[in-house]
């Protein structure tokens, strides 16, 4: 059994290429968990690497079975063509059809107005105000030497880093049949953003292919009919033919997501008969 180093990715942890799909990382992990269990190894002494590889798969796959998760490691590790100052936006897979205009709330660090960038600043002397002398002409003023500032102390608004955090919002334009992990400039600005599409409750995608689940009784599964079937456009009518058993499927052309250069993909409805 191979053991994961220190330093391997998430991804040779589970054996995956970065541009792996959901489905392939899935697979992957079903296979090493069947093979890499801590409860195969029948020698003790070698159980506690056994039990660390075993989690470290474990680990592995939590993240990249997750979209978000997975889109920050790859920011944070510079995969996948992600930057470390990439923002995180979520779209609808209706906007993923129709494309949208989004608000990203970008980070970035300003210099800070109080201390000029420095990250340190003289206040004013208490005992002359600043003034550098005595009041009534008593000469420099003595706890200041006449500078008329105290000690340099650490900035309290910035913390001594000479900046602070701030944001701005950036506007995103979102091409039609934009994929999930897609990485899109914002407008005016050199920092990009990761597209995340958020999952439905009512379709599943793949590709630019869309399928939902049209639900029928055994008595409508039997007789077959025209039904309304839910789509990214709205509801359509879809002829099922009579006798149908549920996992059957149905393809309406022309709409599903937007191919490049191509046009629209598949709608498929997936008959589930009680």
């Amino acid at each position: 059994m191979a053991s994961s180093k220190a330093n391997d990715s998430l991804y040779e942890v589970l054996g995956v290429e970065t541009s792996a799909a959901a489905e392939e990382v899935r697979k992957a992990y079903r296979k090493l968990v069947l093979t890499c269990h801590p409860d195969k190894v029948r020698d003790e002494a070698a159980k506690p690497a056994a039990e660390k590889r075993f989690q470290a798969i474990v680990t592995a796959y939590e993240v990249l079975s997750d979209t978000v998760k997975r889109a920050e490691y790859d920011k944070r590790a510079r995969l996948n063509g992600a930057a470390s100052d990439d923002v995180l936006v979520n779209i609808t897979l209706k906007e993923a059809l129709t494309g949208s205009t989004k608000l990203a709330m970008v980070p970035f660090r300003k210099h800070c107005v109080f201390c000029v960038g420095v990250g340190m600043k003289c206040e004013p002397c208490e005992p002359c105000g600043g003034k550098r002398v005595v009041s009534g002409g008593g000469g420099p003023c003595a706890p200041c030497e006449g500078r008329g500032f105290g000690e340099p102390i650490v900035c309290k608004h910035c913390r001594g880093a000479g900046s602070t955090d701030e944001f701005f919002q950036g506007r995103v334009v979102v091409p039609a049949g934009v994929d999930a992990g897609a990485r899109i400039q914002i407008g005016g600005r050199t920092q990009h953003v990761r597209i995340h599409v958020m999952p439905s409750k009512i379709f599943s995608r793949d590709g630019a292919e869309i399928t939902s689940v049209l639900r029928l009784t055994a008595e409508e599964a039997d007789e077959g009919g025209f039904f309304e079937v839910e789509t990214l456009h709205g509801k359509e009518p879809c002829f099922i033919e009579s006798g149908a058993k549920t996992g059957d499927v149905k393809v309406l052309e022309g709409k599903g997501l937007p191919k490049a250069g191509v046009g629209a993909g598949a709608k498929k409805a997936a008959a589930a008969a009680a």
